[in-house]
């Protein structure tokens, strides 16, 4: 049996990577750019209290909380059973 961690999984997904890897699947050029225009470009600060961190650029992970979210982490470690099992063999 093989387990697996998944904490933080979603936070790990490579954006450039993952559009490769959508583009080399041959998803429409509109849709890879809707997805990409999704990924790419998003920030984030901290709140404590009343008080904010400055923003900082969110280079990797997809969003949590949204639909797209979850297939576009299923999309990129699809590949990962085919690895474990070559390595087992």
């Amino acid at each position: 049996m093989i387990y697996l961690d998944y904490s933080r999984a979603f936070d790990s997904v490579v954006h450039g990577k993952l559009i490769a890897k959508l583009e080399h699947y041959g998803v429409n050029p509109v849709i890879l750019a809707w997805i990409s225009s999704f990924l790419v470009g998003r920030v984030q600060c901290v709140r404590v209290g009343s008080s904010f961190s400055d923003y900082c650029d969110i280079v990797s992970g997809v969003p949590q909380g949204s639909v797209l979210g979850p297939v576009l982490f299923v999309i990129s470690v699809n590949e990962m059973c085919n690895f474990y099992l070559l390595i087992l063999v």
